[in-house]
This record gives structure tokens, C-alpha cells and sequence, in this order.
């Protein structure tokens, strides 16, 4: 078989699995070298791995049911992967290889409209190598991400009529989490306008948009047994021309508008219909919310906008360079190219030596190993997805020192008093290993107060990795 023959027969299986095995290694390799998260990763994983053994839905961490903060019924689907694997890396390597699987319907869209195999390919790649979906990739797990596969897939199934399986598709995607209603109420309105398909338009919005309002103001109050945790209060006493110079301020938001363009090669402004769902993207995070997380170039919320942005791509080049599809190739890939080079998007790290340092895990098995399976424990961030299989374990937090209830999303003083109690105190790890109290030394501090007390006495070390356990649980021995 000749090279252009593989390229034309095998070459969107070749991306697809480079890319699919390209990520699970990423994810993977992050998650042995302790730069996993309880926020999102362990949260998740404990609600999965709890539906896979037919337990009772419960965040310890959050400290109440999980679709009190997010609602992601969707979820419960990937319960199975644990029947498979009882490991937390097999949610990690079933999200790579999902979002890597929405390159296929991106490239049999661009292969039927644009009919050209190159420029299909390069679309493709265009959307394997988005910025947003490296960085969701590099962030643990998060419902976003398979719901920007998901929207890959409607794209697809909506123009080959597949309706049975796109109104699957369409319900699991309201599921994954409650803002991803008003993006699909969001491609209701484009399909509504783009192909006048009022029927199926109207019927998308009214279930996107009152599948939000239900899910905001009933099913997540009932199951955290308060408010909206996320509703925008910074709204108040703001007035339309403030909303107006939110969208574009902080200038960090331009940039992310203007990357996100630049990715496709900026042809995707030139299909206006592409900016309905695009818009409400970025309307919901710039100005739905206060916090700069929403906004910046890193993290996983620019996930969802690569379909949208290949898309877009796909029909600037069916109705602009029908004669010059060499033209448009060129001016993709010079897109994609550029924006490697100035986000530099977080598989860049690949390229650092550090990166492939595994020296620690052994000592962190080692402490974590001593942890009985049935025990409750408090943890550092980082080492919550390692023992995120458990009914109780929650965030290990100053709370002596700081008797805040409540810091944003996460709890801070917790009525369980947790048999084990574990910290990696490395001194080059992330800051966010201390979440929520981001100091290394104010846990350094508890453990002190802690054992000073004689609430707990240290019952292992290696390293940089101390284990304390509860003095009323004799039963363990200690270390001497």
C-alpha cells in the first residue's frame, strides 16, 4: 500500500490512536507522579466506583450528595469500568480515548462536505490538538470533556439523520452536568436557524433550557439542601454596560476568544452561525461567573468549544475554498502551529525531562498500602485520588487554626473524625496539593497540634509522606 493510499484508508485510525494513547499516557503519568487531584478526579471517581458496587451516592468530600454541587446523572454509564478495573487510571484512559474518538465524526463530516481526505485529516488533527482539550486532559477528569465528545458525535448524527441515536446522545449530554443544558439549548438554536429545523430546534431548547432551570432551582438545592452553589450573585447591581465590559475584561478573555479562532486557522468566524453556541460558551463562563478559572487559557472549560470550532472550520471551507482546499489546509495547519507555540498547551510538558521522574511512587504506595481499605481517612489533595475508593475519605485541612465552615465549593471543618490522616509534605510538589488551605506549612503545623495533643501518634514514614493514625483505634501499632 502506498503512502498516500494509507494516508486516504488509515490515517484518521492512526490520529485517532496516537492521539487516544498520547493522552492516556499523559493522564496516566501525571496521576503516578502524585499530580492527580481530589478536585475534580477523586470526587468523581468515588461517585462511579459507589454506583459500580451499588452503594448509596455520597460525596465525602463535598460532605453531601455529588449532584448537589454538579448534577451528572450521565455518569452513572461508566460504572462498568470498574466491573473491568477496579483502578481509578481506567476512568482516565476511557475519557482519552473518548475524546480522541471524537475526532471520527469531526473528520466524516469534513471528508463528505469538503470532500477532500487531506483537509478532512487536518481538520481532525486541527481538533485533537485544540489547546482546551489538551488542557482538560492535563486536568484530571471532568464530565466537560466527554461532553465535548458527545457534541462531536451530534454534530455528525444530526446531518446522517441517525435520530434515534442522537436524542441518546443529546439526553446523555444534558446529563454529564447542568450548564452543558444550555449548550445543548444552544445547538437547538443553531440547527433551528442554520437548516430552519423548527421542530427539532424548538424541542432541543425547551429540554436544554428547562432541563437547567429544574436542575438549578429544584434537583441541586434538594440534594445540597441549599442554594445554587455557582448562581452569578456578582450580577447584582451590575448594569448592562458593566455585563457588556465583562465579557471582554480581564483581556485574558480576548485572548482565549482569539486563540480559540486561531486554532482553525480563524476560518470558523467567517460561518456566523457557528458563533450562536460559541457565544452562549462564552457568555456562561466570562460573565456567568466570577471566577478566573472559568476564563483563562488553561484548566478543562475550553474543552467543549473545539467541535464547535472544527465545525465552523468545515463549513468556511466548503463555501469559501471549495477551488483553493490546499489554501485552507495551509491556513489550519499555520493556525495550529501558532498556537502551540504561544499557549503552549500542557502536553508541552512531555517535552521536560522531570516529566518522566517516577522516583516517588514507591515511597507513596508504600504509606498508602498500610491504609486498610474499610478505614476512613484525610488526605492532601493530591493523594485523595489514590484512595478515593472508600466511603470516607475527605480533604485534610488546618481546621484548628481555621474554623471556616465553608471556602467556595470545597468543606473545610468536617463532623468525621478520620481514623488515618496523610500528607505528602514534598517540598517541590504543587501548591494545590494543600487545597483548600494552599500552605504546606499550615498542614505541617496541624500535624504538630495533632500529635502534641496525642489525637494521633505517626504510625508511618517514607520520605516526604507522613501517615498519622487515631489514637483511639489501637488496634494498628506504632511506629517507634
Amino acid at each position: 500500500m502506498s503512502l498516500k493510499n494509507f494516508v486516504y484508508r488509515k490515517g484518521i485510525w492512526f490520529l485517532i490512536l496516537f492521539a487516544g494513547s498520547l493522552y492516556s499516557f499523559f493522564s496516566i503519568s501525571k496521576h503516578l507522579r502524585l499530580q492527580s487531584f481530589g478536585f475534580d478526579l477523586g470526587i468523581y471517581d468515588q461517585l462511579i466506583w459507589l454506583v459500580s458496587r451499588g452503594q448509596t451516592l455520597y460525596s465525602s468530600v463535598l460532605d453531601y450528595h455529588p449532584w448537589g454541587d454538579h448534577l451528572t446523572p450521565s455518569l452513572i454509564f461508566l460504572a462498568p469500568l470498574y466491573w473491568l478495573w477496579d483502578n481509578v487510571m481506567i476512568l482516565l484512559l476511557f475519557q482519552a480515548f473518548f475524546i480522541a474518538f471524537g475526532a471520527l465524526p469531526i473528520f466524516l463530516l469534513a471528508k463528505e462536505k469538503i470532500k477532500d481526505e487531506i483537509a478532512a485529516l487536518t481538520i481532525a488533527a486541527g481538533y485533537l490538538t485544540f489547546f482546551g482539550i489538551q488542557n482538560a486532559i492535563a486536568f484530571d477528569f471532568h464530565p466537560l470533556v466527554l461532553g465535548s465528545g458527545l457534541l462531536a458525535w451530534l454534530f455528525y448524527l444530526y446531518e446522517k439523520k441517525k435520530w434515534k441515536v442522537f436524542w441518546l446522545f443529546f439526553i446523555l449530554l444534558l446529563g454529564l452536568q447542568e450548564n452543558l443544558a444550555l449548550t445543548g439549548a444552544a445547538l437547538g438554536t443553531y440547527f433551528l436557524l442554520k437548516n430552519r429545523d423548527f421542530r427539532r430546534g424548538l424541542v432541543m431548547i425547551f429540554l436544554g433550557t428547562g432541563w437547567f432551570l429544574l436542575a438549578i432551582f429544584v434537583l441541586i438545592p434538594h440534594f445540597r439542601q441549599e442554594s445554587f452553589l455557582y448562581w452569578p450573585v456578582h450580577w447584582q447591581g451590575m448594569t448592562f454596560l458593566g455585563l457588556f465590559k465583562n465579557f471582554f475584561y480581564p483581556t485574558v478573555k480576548i485572548q482565549v476568544i482569539f486563540f480559540s479562532f486561531l486554532s482553525f486557522g480563524l476560518l470558523p468566524i467567517l460561518v456566523p452561525f457557528t458563533w450562536i453556541i460559541l457565544l452562549e460558551e462564552f457568555f456562561q463562563r466570562f460573565i456567568g461567573s466570577s471566577s478566573p478559572n472559568r476564563w483563562e487559557l488553561g484548566y478543562h472549560y475550553n474543552v467543549i468549544l473545539a467541535p464547535i470550532l472544527a465545525i465552523g472550520a468545515i463549513l468556511a471551507i466548503e463555501k469559501f475554498f471549495k477551488k483553493r482546499k490546499k489554501t485552507a489546509i495551509f491556513i489550519v495547519l499555520t493556525g495550529v502551529v501558532l498556537v502551540q507555540i504561544l499557549t503552549k498547551p500542557s502536553l508541552n510538558d512531555l517535552l521536560k525531562k522531570d516529566f518522566y521522574d517516577f522516583s516517588r511512587r514507591e515511597e507513596i504506595e508504600k504509606v498508602l498500602n498500610l491504609i486498610p481499605l474499610q478505614a476512613s481517612v484525610a488526605a492532601t489533595n493530591n493523594l485523595i485520588p489514590h484512595l478515593s475508593h472508600r466511603q470516607k475519605v475527605i480533604l485534610l485541612t488546618n481546621c484548628l487554626e481555621d474554623k471556616t465552615l465553608w471556602k467556595g465549593d470545597m468543606k473545610r471543618c468536617y463532623s468525621l473524625e478520620p481514623e488515618f490522616m496523610v500528607a505528602d509534605f514534598d517540598p517541590e510538589g504543587n501548591a494545590n496539593n494543600f487545597y483548600p488551605d494552599n500552605s504546606k506549612e499550615a498542614i505541617e503545623r496541624y500535624f504538630d497540634l495533632l500529635q502534641n495533643s496525642g489525637k494521633y501518634s505517626l504510625f508511618s514514614q517514607e520520605g516526604n509522606v507522613f501517615l498519622l493514625k487515631n489514637s483511639r483505634f489501637l488496634a494498628f501499632p506504632v511506629v517507634k
